[in-house]
């Protein structure tokens, strides 16, 4: 049976609304991100006048770009979010009724929300990016579960004394 509420769902298939009843359920709070290391993320925000970014200024860099973009208000702006993982969450939008993302989502590659979001992170600096793409459920508390699985198999397989190609390492993104 598929999880009602998966951990991640491709972009091109949108959670319900944000307490949707789903199956008695309400549907949980999802993000539409790309995900990436931190060096990567600093070196697509740096540059030009706004100089080197590091984490002490990473938001009022993206902030900065976003203010930039005609046409969105705060409430709608991305968010860059440090993950439990060690990488960060470029937020373009929310499952909330605010952002409309139903119909956003028809099109990620062209709507002028999702644009302006990657534009104002750097995404739009790295194609790499783009298949990082995914719905996350929020808040991330998940993948802290999911790292601790992937240990207790590494170490199953390291004191079963097996040789080969060790255990199945599964991407976070």
């Amino acid at each position: 049976m598929a999880c009602r509420f998966p951990c991640r769902r491709p972009a091109d298939q949108p959670p319900p609304l944000e307490g949707e009843i789903v199956d008695g359920r309400p549907t949980p709070t999802y993000v539409l991100a790309w995900v990436c290391d931190p060096t990567t993320f600093y070196r697509n925000l740096g540059g030009g006048t706004l100089g080197e970014v590091d984490d002490r200024n990473f938001i009022d860099v993206v902030s900065h770009k976003w203010e930039a973009i005609p046409g969105f208000g705060l409430a709608l702006a991305p968010l860059p979010y440090p993950g439990p993982d060690g990488n960060f969450y470029l937020i373009a939008m929310f499952n909330r009724s605010k952002a409309n993302h139903l119909t956003r989502v028809c099109d990620v590659t062209t709507d002028p929300l999702i644009q302006a979001a990657r534009v104002s992170m750097g995404v739009n600096l790295d194609s790499s990016l783009e298949g990082t793409l995914m719905w996350y459920r929020w808040p991330l508390h998940w993948l802290h579960a999911e790292e601790r699985e992937r240990r207790k198999e590494r170490l199953a397989w390291l004191q079963s004394g097996s040789q080969g190609s060790g255990p199945t390492l599964v991407s976070v993104h």
